[in-house]
């Protein structure tokens, strides 16, 4: 076993696979354990990482061997066991949402409040990843001058499974995939005074299903003045964003579709398909930007207290995605 925390991840599906090749980077922790109530998935991610395998998450959050966890499961299930691993006495990193409503928000930061000795942070990545953390530091020194208007395009991966459509489980593209964004804007502009939305299940089966959008336009104003325009879809069949600012003194563009920092072409064979290759910050950075953090945090080393998103800023997140939410199924303006 490797020196440093002890981590286990519960969930062995696709973003399992993002943290566990994340974690290869992070000094002063590891991971080495996971579970998930599809055995076949567990037995495969361990195999891949040389993982343990726990029989499920209860069994996780009592062992005495491991340190922190990691909720990797459906956005449904993220409350209770962000809830039962704290009550544990674990450090939690749990993939975003917070949660599916405000009720079970509010539930989470009582617990948090209960447990201050514990570590609690979420996923949003995107503040970890470059450029993002020096753009929002030159806003916050006033670079660009007074913010006025910003663009987001959000691509999200076409889900693997039928829970992401699910309003119960997933929440559909808005609370699975915007929320990312949601948590960038409150960290760069503030909070909301209101929000427009519309969109629809332009594409995909499962979206046309449960009858939730695959794609979405939504404007938030904030209380600052500063107007957010976001594209979210589930259907470019590529990932990654790029997002504007444009302000009084200045404007900055940020484009992780087009320009990353490094670019490959391998021939096409019998074996690959070949072509040109993007090595992303995302998933180069963000993720193991994030978990080095929250290694960092529980071992008490020195960081910067406002890099991460808290429960506070969760639930901040939460309550904005479902204000667009509400406001996509009304086609009505919906006030924060």
């Amino acid at each position: 076993m490797s020196e440093g925390l002890r981590v286990g991840i519960v969930g062995s599906g696709r973003i399992a696979r993002v943290h566990a090749r994340a974690y290869r980077s992070v000094a002063r922790g590891a991971l080495v354990a996971c579970a998930d109530v599809q055995q076949s998935a567990a037995d495969a991610l361990a195999r891949d990482f040389d993982l343990d395998v726990y029989a499920d998450a209860k069994a996780m959050f009592a062992a005495s061997e491991i340190d922190a966890v990691l909720i990797a499961t459906p956005n449904g299930l993220h409350c209770e066991q962000t809830i039962a691993a704290l009550e544990s006495g674990k450090h939690v990193f749990c993939q975003k949402p917070i949660a599916m409503t405000m009720a079970e928000a509010d539930r989470v930061v009582a617990a948090a409040k209960l447990h201050p000795k514990q570590i609690l942070q979420y996923g949003f990545m995107v503040r970890f990843t470059p450029p993002m953390p020096a753009l929002r530091m030159r806003v916050a020194a006033g670079e660009f001058g007074t913010p006025i208007v910003s663009r987001s395009a959000i691509f999200g991966w076409e889900p693997s499974a039928k829970w992401f459509y699910d309003p119960k489980q997933g929440g559909g593209v808005i609370l699975d995939t915007m929320v990312h964004f949601a948590d960038l804007l409150l960290w760069l502009f503030g909070p909301v005074e209101y929000v427009l939305a519309d969109g629809g299940p332009y594409v995909l089966d499962g979206a046309k299903e449960y009858g939730s959008a695959d794609n979405a336009l939504v404007t938030v104003k904030h209380r600052s003045g500063v107007l957010s325009s976001l594209y979210v879809t589930w259907t470019a069949g590529h990932g990654n964003f790029t997002f504007e600012i444009y302000g009084s003194a200045g404007e900055a563009s940020v484009d992780l579709i087009r320009s990353q920092a490094s670019v490959a072409f391998i021939k096409p064979s019998r074996e690959k398909s070949g072509g040109w290759e993007y090595p992303d910050l995302v998933w180069g950075y963000g993720y193991g930007g994030e978990q080095q953090h929250f290694i960092d945090r529980i071992l008490g080393l020195p960081v910067d207290a406002k890099a991460a998103a808290d429960v506070h800023d969760a639930r901040a997140a939460l309550e904005l995605v479902l204000a667009a939410q509400k406001a996509l199924d009304t086609r009505e303006v919906v006030r924060c």
